[in-house]
Order: structure tokens, then sequence, then C-alpha cells
């Protein structure tokens, strides 16, 4: 890979709840908390608009977001607010619904008059709330939908990205298709914007470096598809040595229980996007993650680039009660801190003035230092990429060799 940088690595989970009356009753508190970020909001504070699925097959990686989110909040409220205001939170579950998330994103600007919006997971949703935010000239900060269309043909005055995006993964994954020796792809990626963008961003990246790589197949299951076994099935059919994808959380979960009892691992090499190798996942499947498995994350609970991440999982963990912390916190903590940025540097909470002070704007995060560029509105995010594997003594898989792939210049 180009302009790696290769780290060895130094070295709970919720329990599950009983009965389906302790499971919905836990549920529902844990969305209530979680959505719960601050007190009741005054006129002199500044109110922040958050849309996560907290519900259903994306709260794996909303639930985590939230925390992050609200972790951000009350350092900033602790240290003094920003320009003597406190930030407050409104929160909604987007439901990795683009209808469900524009309808909130308007109700937000409009009945809970929120200064700004940050979130969203699925492209598909991204895109949608950004629609909103250019409509009511309200700033949203993409902190993970990741299609290219946001910061392209999506692009506007009042839409960020502190996340990665699909041509960069798409890069990576080509990267590592080079090192692998990988000849006859198969591609299975969901059937949206994010799926769609990233299947595009492969095939762009493999003529600089695999240009005898070949995709012979490509797959689009649906968005929420729980049932891969057809997929599976032409897969082992095609006679391809490796799989790129997209799947993501529980898709991936899914597809991984489905796919082990044929071997399916053992006859292919699986590179994918969709940040699978986060706890989130990894803790999630367990003894179940399956060998020959390239993928992606942010960050790392057990490997620190920086001593302000050290402190940050720290802090973290604490709150969240393990030493083994999800992946998605440090995405929505970064939103957070952008936006306190770019207000203190504007002066103000007007939405152009902060769009202005945010374009080019250099910050410190919990990963090193976080610029957006001022014509795309894209931060350089870069991300680690290595295979999981199993160590002596971990009930479930880390990254090991952790490289680094730093965002293109």
């Amino acid at each position: 890979m180009k302009q790696i940088l290769e780290f060895s690595v130094a070295r709970g989970a919720f329990g599950a709840l009983k009965g389906a009356a302790a499971a919905s009753a836990g549920a529902a508190a844990l969305s209530v908390a979680l959505l719960s970020g601050a007190s009741v909001a005054s006129a002199a504070d500044i109110k922040i608009g958050v849309l996560y699925p907290i519900s259903g097959g994306g709260a794996i990686y909303g639930g985590p977001a939230m925390r992050g989110h609200n972790l951000a909040v009350e350092e900033i409220n602790a240290g003094g607010g920003v320009l003597g205001m406190n930030f407050v939170t409104a929160a909604r579950d987007s439901k990795i619904n683009p209808a469900a998330a524009a309808a909130a994103a308007k109700e937000l600007i409009t009945k809970e008059g929120v200064n700004v919006l940050l979130g969203g997971l699925a492209s598909s949703v991204g895109l949608a709330i950004s629609e909103v935010a250019r409509q009511e000239g309200v700033i949203y900060i993409a902190t993970i939908p990741k299609t290219i269309k946001l910061t392209t043909s999506k692009l506007h005055p009042y839409v960020f990205r502190t996340a990665s995006n699909t041509d960069f993964e798409g890069d990576a994954m080509a990267q590592i298709v080079k090192k692998i020796d990988g000849k006859k792809l198969c591609d299975i990626q969901l059937d949206y914007a994010y799926g769609h963008d990233l299947g595009d961003g492969i095939a762009k990246a493999l003529p600089k470096y695999a240009p005898n790589a070949e995709i012979i197949i490509k797959l689009r299951p649906k968005l929420g598809a729980t049932d891969f076994n057809a997929y599976i099935t032409q897969i082992m059919g095609s006679g391809c040595d490796t799989v790129v994808s997209g799947l993501w959380g529980n898709h991936f979960v899914n597809f991984a229980k489905q796919a082990a009892p044929f071997g399916f691992f053992g006859n292919h090499t699986y590179i994918t996007g969709g940040e699978i190798a986060s706890h989130e996942v990894a803790s999630k499947l367990g003894a179940d993650y399956p060998n020959n498995v390239w993928s992606n994350t942010y960050e790392l609970w057990y490997y620190s680039p920086t001593a302000a991440h050290k402190k940050f999982q720290a802090r973290l963990s604490k709150k969240a009660g393990t030493e083994a912390t999800a992946m998605w916190p440090v995405l929505a903590y970064n939103g957070v801190m952008l936006y306190k940025a770019a207000v203190e540097k504007a002066g103000s909470t007007d939405a152009d003035k902060v769009s202005k002070a945010m374009e080019g704007l250099t910050i410190d995060t919990p990963m090193g230092k976080l610029t957006i560029d001022a014509k795309s509105h894209q931060a350089n995010t870069g991300q680690f990429w290595g295979p999981m594997k199993k160590q002596a003594g971990k009930p479930y898989r880390v990254m090991d060799p952790i490289t680094f792939v730093p965002s293109p210049k």
C-alpha cells in the first residue's frame, strides 16, 4: 500500500436481557438514555439536532455514536460552553429511513429551532438530511455517511463531512486486492447510495493498483436484508477467489453466520468496508468471526496512535463501564468538536458565518488533526485497514497488523 504506516498491536459487551418483556423495556430505557443528551434549553443555549439510528439494525452503530456525542457535549459544557453558551442536544431516531430522517430533520429545525444538524448513518439518510439542511439554510455535519455524492454532485454551502468517503474506501480496497494478488473478484454491495458508490470507487481504483484483477459478478442485496443464502450460493459458484464488499453491521453478521457452514471463508479472501473491524462487530460475532477477512475501522480501543486518543478512550471506557469500547463514538465526538471550533472562529452561530469558518478549518481530535477541505467540505479522514486475526486470551478477533491508510491528497 502507498503511504502506509504499520503498527504492531499491543493487546464488555452488554449482557443479553432475558425474556421478551425485559428486552423491550431495556431497549426503551437505552433509547431514552441515549437520546437525552442535556437538560431543557434556554434562549442562551446553542441547540444541536442529532440524528442517529437508536432502534433496529442500525442501533449497533447509532447507540455508540450517541454516546460519543453526549461525551463531547458534556466536556464542552463543563469547560464553560461556547461563546458563553451551553450546547443542548435535541435528538431523534433516524431509523435508517431517508423519509423519516428528513421529516425529523425538518421538525428539529422548524419546531426545536436547532442551530445545526449532526449525524446520519446510511448514505441515503445522509443525503436526505443534507437536502433539508440546504433548503432550510442550516449547517449539517455528516459524521458517518460516506457516499461521495455528499461532497461532489450534492455539495452545497451547508454540508460538511467528517467521515471518510466511498472513493477513498474503494481506493484502499483496491490496494489490498493488489497486496493479496486477487484475480477474480465478486462484488457484493447493498442496493443503495453507499453500496453503489463504493462499487464504483473500487472499479475506478482497480486499474491503478491491480489491472489484472477482474470483477466477474456484481450482487446487490437490499438495505436491511437478513437472508444472504442466494448470494452466497452465487458467489461460491462463480469461481472468484476474492470478495469485495460493503456489507456493514448486522448485514455482515448475518452473511458471515450463513456462509460459514459452506466453508465460504476458507475459499475466498473477503475484503470489506463498512468498518466491520470495529469492536461493535468483532465482539458481536466473537468466535464466529470468520477467517480471511480484511476490513477497516476509524479507531481501535486497543491501539492509541496519539496521547489524546489514550485519554479519550479512558474517558469513554469509564463512561461505558467497560475497557473494550466501541468505534463509532469518536466520529460523533469529532463532529461536535468541529462545530464548536467553527462557532468560536465565526464568533457566531449564524449558518453562513459558520460555513465560511468551517472551510479550511483544522482541529485536534483523538485521532490526530482533522482538516476540512475548503472546496469539497470533506475532512482528511484516513482509516486503519488490516486482516482480522485470533489472539490468545481474546474472545474476538483483532486487527493485526494495523495499517493506517491516510486520506488521499
